[in-house]
Order: structure tokens, then C-alpha cells, then sequence
């Protein structure tokens, strides 16, 4: 199920960053994050109102918590940068090669006390691959 729902993510994603990057094209990247931003926050009070989110934990949460704010915007302002010069595919390409590259750093090590998964050298044989595939699409 989790694996369908990541899959669901994948293809919203990059419906997302499509849009967002054509509305950077007319907005600027920066008007199009504010955009992006009040409609999501929007949405997301509406989603909160309805399945009765407990806002009264708020204050429980560390205040490192609220980093993926911050983060959120910064990597909404990148894609909308590059995106137009880029174009999807290479933009989603790179990021998650590089997202792959710290995703096995963290489950390596256990950062952020995330249970270790030791890396593999035979996932070795997946980033190459992927490697290739990006530097086929810049190269070509």
C-alpha cells in the first residue's frame, strides 16, 4: 500500500513541478512560491479541519520540527529557477539522484535517529545507472 501511495507521490510531484514552473515563467520564482504557498496553506487548514488534527501537540513539537517550512520553500524556489532553463525531467532527475545520495547517508549513519540501514555496495550498481541516465540526458 505504502509503495502505491510513494508512487501517487511521485506523480503529483512532477504534475506539481510542472505547473509551479510555468507559473514561475510568467510570475517570477518568487511570486509563483507565494502563490504556491497560500494555497497550500489553504488546503492543508481545510485537510486539518476535517480529519480533527490535534493542534493543541503543537507546542510538544521540537522547534527543529519546523525546518521542513523553511526547506519546503527553498526547494520550491530552486525547481522553479531551474526548471524553465532545465525542463522537468532533468530538474526531477537531479534531485533525486541527490536526494538517493543523502537519503543512504542518513539511513547509513542513522541521522536524526533514523534506525541504520547499512548501505550496500551493490546499490552501487542502481546509482551508476542512474548516473548514466542523467549525464545521457545533459550530454545529449
Amino acid at each position: 500500500m505504502y509503495k502505491g501511495l510513494t508512487l501517487i507521490t511521485g506523480i503529483l510531484l512532477a504534475i506539481m513541478l510542472f505547473f509551479n514552473g510555468m507559473l514561475s515563467g510568467v510570475v517570477g520564482p518568487y511570486f509563483s512560491n507565494l502563490i504556491f504557498h497560500i494555497i497550500a496553506v489553504f488546503f492543508i487548514v481545510i485537510l486539518s479541519l476535517i480529519t480533527k488534527n490535534k493542534w493543541s501537540n503543537i507546542k510538544k513539537a521540537p522547534k527543529i520540527f519546523f525546518l521542513p517550512g523553511i526547506l519546503s520553500v527553498s526547494v520550491i524556489v530552486l525547481n522553479n529557477i531551474c526548471i524553465p532553463k532545465l525542463g522537468i525531467t532533468l530538474t526531477v532527475g537531479i534531485s533525486l539522484f541527490s536526494q538517493l545520495i543523502v537519503s543512504n547517508i542518513i539511513d547509513h549513519f542513522g541521522i536524526f535517529h533514523m534506525p541504520v540501514i547499512k548501505f550496500k555496495p551493490k546499490k552501487l550498481i542502481g546509482f551508476s545507472i542512474i548516473l548514466l541516465g542523467i549525464v545521457a540526458m545533459i550530454t545529449m
